[in-house]
């Protein structure tokens, strides 16, 4: 029942039946997509479509209940586009946009909710772990995980800041701080992380890359700083002083392949200087199964495609 009360607890109470009868494995769902009189469409590893609807009504009614009925209290996330659950998981909202201040944008009729539940698998590194480290002098090396979206990236993540913390297959543990500016990591709550990034990681909630970065670099004398989804330059010029302050990086990047992310600006300017030592290409094969392959700063294979697979 735990997987199951995760997901009915983003829909008010009389909304709730329709899922009991689901039929769904609730220890599976990915996603979770309501879109105006539309069925619902449910992602386990493959698209399941469901008789339910939801109309305007529903799905304001769902928004008002994810806020806990103060919608004004969530103003900052609806310019966003979406909102954080306790546990990590990230839903988005869009419709209609209406101009808010500082030429930005808010959400002013929400018609499309897209539920994404974040899932913790412990161990999905282990097959890969060992690159992320210098075997010689135990010192822990900067990563850029690459992916398309849905595939894994955030859990990799997550993975490989728990290992490193924690130590193990040869690595002593070090102190990490990671920068979880939409809790999605760590799935904070109040601050304090509900998913487990280890037992020598702090974590930076909210705020900015080049904010949390500079508070952990004076305070907390990190080896690692770990972030999630480089977007943009102000993101690459805050991992270029990370690693500029003598700490190990562990990124992620949207990105089909090496040569996708080298065309990106933001990305080709901190390959071309060396900051990542290592590159984790995650793929998912059509029935579901996961991969990684990993590579070295010259983009040179270090090993063959290896399955992912969680500890149970």
């Amino acid at each position: 029942m735990g997987k199951y009360n995760e997901i009915v607890q983003f829909f008010p109470e009389r909304l709730r039946r329709d899922w009991e009868q689901s039929g769904l494995d609730f220890q599976k769902v990915q996603e979770i997509r309501l879109r105006v009189n539309q069925p619902v469409r449910v992602l386990c590893g493959r698209e399941i479509r469901l008789s339910m609807r939801y109309g305007e009504r529903e799905l304001e009614e769902i928004f008002r209940y994810l806020c806990h009925d103060s919608v004004y209290a969530y103003e900052e996330e609806r310019k966003q586009g979406y909102l954080m659950a306790e546990g990590g998981h990230r839903i988005g909202i869009t419709g209609e946009l209406t101009t808010a201040e500082e030429n930005r944008y808010i959400v002013k009729y929400i018609r499309y909710i897209n539920i994404r539940l974040a899932h913790e698998h412990k161990n999905i590194a282990g097959s890969i772990i060992e690159y992320c480290y210098n075997k010689q002098y135990g010192v822990p090396l900067s990563v850029l995980i690459i992916s398309p979206p849905g595939i894994g990236k955030t859990t990799m993540l997550r993975d490989i800041i728990r290992i490193l913390s924690n130590g193990g297959n040869g690595f002593a543990g070090c102190n990490i701080g990671v920068i979880d500016e939409r809790g999605e990591i760590a799935g904070a709550y109040r601050g304090s992380a509900v998913l487990d990034c280890g037992e020598r990681t702090d974590i930076i909630t909210g705020g900015d890359k080049q904010q949390g970065i500079s508070i952990l670099v004076r305070a907390f004398a990190p080896k690692v700083i770990a972030i999630d989804e480089i977007g943009g330059v102000r993101d690459a010029q805050a991992i270029f002083y990370a690693g500029v302050s003598g700490c190990s990086v562990i990124a992620t990047a949207h990105g089909d392949s090496l040569e996708d992310i080298q065309r990106k600006a933001e990305l080709s300017d901190l390959i071309l200087q060396g900051i990542f030592q290592r590159f984790i290409l995650l793929s998912m094969e059509a029935d579901g199964r996961r991969y990684a392959q990993v590579f070295d700063k010259g983009g040179i294979a270090l090993c063959g495609k290896r399955q992912l697979q969680a500890s149970v």
